[in-house]
């Protein structure tokens, strides 16, 4: 995930450079990494306890495209809320982690 994290950074930067397909990759990825964490991490959390991820799979999924052509500005902050998340998914994780062991 924190290469993601990363990438998603680096897309921030040259965003006028990117081309939408290069975005709608990257909104890929970060659906691809939510549907991993979804089901490693929260797969034995109850699944009313899941909603607000559940929906939000959904809701990326079915907009892929509308995304990818948003504006340079409405596609950053759209970037910039994915980078939060990520970031606080990942933070999760690695304190369950250690928690664990």
């Amino acid at each position: 995930m924190a290469t993601l994290i990363t990438d998603i950074q680096q897309a921030q930067t040259r965003l006028r450079l990117l081309s939408r397909a290069e975005r709608g990759a990257l909104i890929i990825r970060i659906l691809h990494e939510l549907k991993t964490h979804r089901q490693e991490v929260l797969g034995n959390v109850p699944a009313e306890r899941c909603v607000w991820i559940d929906r939000l799979i959904a809701s990326v999924s079915s907009t892929i495209s509308e995304i990818a052509n948003m504006q340079d500005a409405e596609f950053n902050r759209i970037l910039n809320e994915f980078e939060k998340l990520m970031a606080t998914l990942n933070g999760i994780t690695h304190t369950q982690t250690k928690t664990i062991h």
